[in-house]
């Protein structure tokens, strides 16, 4: 029996591209739609998967990378327009009659939350669930063991994780592990239709246990400091974030202080639908030193990150208001971070039902 043809969106991702591997290795046909084509993509097309470059947003390259595809994974970069290519992917896969649709969502996703991003993906999470004859399992992870290790070198240099996380908790989940419960679901769809999973890491950690995780992987003592959101966006910048990006880390970050992730962490949704135990911090972050040129301690390394971390904090911090649009409310009243929103702690209780407890 012929296996169906999937689409990835952002295939070339954090998620995308070893989720695409998953499924070429399960005999699938894969269309992976890239934006451009580099080394990641030439990596997907030497497997075997059908390259799509386009844009997310056109109508037209949707309809030809949905062409001949039974199944799909809908996920957006942290960019503007997501909303837009929300509402192009769902108007084609209705056109299309997808059998089956994997949508990567986010934890905070709320109506009244102050960044932008997360008010349009609680929209575009209500517009997939419109979707006729199509089986909608959503995703919904927090924040990704990915972003705790966007410091990795300053961490292995100075010996100092500098994050703004406050004292909040999370319960990190690795890209592999998020890629491993999509890929279950769309290889084998029956049962989860209509359902929402929160994959999550094993264990919930403090960002102190997360700098001792890295000391111990490092083999030196790493300290946190609690990095004040302002000087985090100059860094973020100069990491090459963009304005709109970096203006809904702020928000996120002042969530995680304030407890958000922490909300029902950790789940067993990665051991349930996998069949695997999800990668702790640990091996995680020992796959991240082990790629990294920089996790060894070097003088010029580090000359070379103090004069760049120097040169960072001393520019004026980079424009965030415009790129959360809270001119979108009639009342400012009405914005909440999801830790402070009764409406979305209701909707996230464990008592709010099984797809939310458990998944």
């Amino acid at each position: 029996m012929n296996k169906p043809r999937i689409l990835i969106l952002t295939a070339a991702g954090k998620t995308g591209l070893p989720l695409t591997l998953q499924l070429l290795d399960e005999g699938f046909s894969v269309t992976a739609f890239v934006r451009r084509e580099d080394a990641r993509s030439e990596h997907l097309k030497t497997k075997g998967a059908a390259i799509m470059v386009g844009s997310i947003t056109d109508p037209s390259d949707m309809r030809r990378a949905m062409t001949g595809a039974q199944r799909a994974y809908f996920c957006t970069p942290l960019e503007a327009g997501a909303l837009r290519a929300a509402a192009v992917f769902a108007s084609v896969a209705a056109e299309q009659r997808l059998e089956s649709v994997v949508v990567m969502s986010q934890w905070l996703a709320s109506p009244h939350h102050p960044s932008l991003h997360t008010r349009e993906t609680w929209l575009a999470d209500r517009l997939f669930a419109l979707l006729p004859e199509t089986m909608v399992t959503t995703l919904n992870p927090g924040f990704f063991a990915d972003n705790d290790l966007a410091g990795l070198t300053f961490a292995a240099q100075f010996g100092l994780l500098m994050l703004p996380y406050g004292s909040g908790k999370n319960a990190p989940p690795s890209n592999e592990d998020l890629a491993r419960v999509a890929a279950e679901i769309l290889a084998r769809p029956q049962g989860h239709a209509g359902r929402t999973y929160r994959p999550t890491g094993p264990a919930l950690l403090s960002p102190q246990d997360l700098a001792a995780v890295l000391g111990r992987v490092l083999g030196h003592s790493v300290r946190y400091v609690n990095a004040p959101i302002g000087v985090f966006t100059k860094v973020l910048r100069g990491l090459g974030l963009s304005e709109f990006a970096t203006a809904q880390y702020t928000q996120y970050a002042r969530d995680y202080q304030r407890g958000a992730f922490a909300v029902n962490a950790p789940t067993d949704v990665v051991r349930r639908l996998t069949g695997r135990e999800p990668e702790d911090f640990e091996t995680i972050a020992r796959r991240y030193v082990a790629s990294s040129p920089h996790a060894a301690r070097r003088l010029g390394t580090q000359l070379g990150r103090m004069a760049q971390l120097m040169a960072w904090i001393l520019r004026p911090a980079p424009t965030t208001a415009p790129y959360l649009a809270l001119e979108d409310f009639s009342e400012a009243g009405r914005v909440s971070l999801s830790a402070d929103s009764a409406e979305w702690q209701r909707g996230h209780a464990r008592s709010a039902g099984p797809a939310l407890a458990g998944d």
